[in-house]
């Protein structure tokens, strides 16, 4: 009996597997593709994971700087005239603080005037921008009754600026404290900065508030400020 290798066609008998040696180096070949394939895999996860967090800081420094821009703008100019000699509006600035009353946005609550108060808080060679809120209303040394946000953390510096003229100087310019005076002032600049290395961004911020004369003011028409507040009588 004719055996069934001898009757196969020469050709076909030598094509017909691999040898050892092929099979190891395909083997080899589609270990090395797949070491590539999950490289780039690994780099494209990481690359989204950045984005994704860079997008969220984006995100969260915008959300902050438009509620700053929002409270900040609605600082109401409240008159205050206790004493006939110096009479001057509810607000308070300096470099790292500023207090004033505002109306207090929908997210918030919504309801009337409070007073805010944004402070720069340091540490570790950091700086946070803490903002604490109370009902204009609310006994002062009632802790219960206010609220404590940080706005913004990890800033390598948070610093206020005022635009404005200052008594008695006629012109107006940039000062780093506006407090006791009878007007608002013009502009206000909120800078921040992050470390190297932070990916976070902060454009410039400079708020006009919106608000310039207290409705309950005595108004005189001659120096085109306050005398005094309406009593009712």
């Amino acid at each position: 009996m004719t055996s069934y290798a001898r009757i196969m066609p020469r050709g076909f008998r030598e094509e017909a597997g691999f040898t050892l040696l092929e099979a190891l180096v395909a083997i080899t070949l589609l270990g090395l593709l797949s070491i590539a394939l999950a490289g780039g895999l690994r780099f494209g996860v990481d690359a989204w994971a950045r984005g994704v967090a860079h997008s969220d800081q984006l995100s969260r420094t915008t959300v902050v700087q438009g509620f700053l821009r929002r409270v900040v703008g609605e600082a109401y100019p409240y008159f205050l005239s206790r004493d006939p000699t110096h009479q001057y509006v509810d607000f308070e600035g300096t470099s790292e603080s500023l207090a004033f009353l505002a109306s207090a946005p929908a997210v918030l609550g919504g309801a009337g005037q409070s007073r805010f108060r944004l402070t720069v808080t340091k540490h570790d060679g950091l700086a946070d921008l803490v903002m604490t809120l109370r009902a204009e209303l609310a006994l002062a040394d009632g802790p219960s009754t206010a609220e404590k946000k940080t706005l913004l953390a990890g800033a390598a510096f948070v610093e206020f600026a005022y635009f404005g003229r200052l008594r008695p100087d006629p012109n107006a310019h940039w000062h780093d404290r506006w407090t006791g005076q009878a007007v608002l002032p013009q502009l206000i600049s909120i800078q921040v900065r992050f470390p190297e290395g932070d990916s976070r961004l902060w454009p410039d911020l400079v708020v006009a508030p919106r608000i310039a004369v207290d409705v309950g003011c005595s108004y005189d028409p001659l120096t085109k400020q306050c005398r005094g507040r309406y009593t009712g009588q």
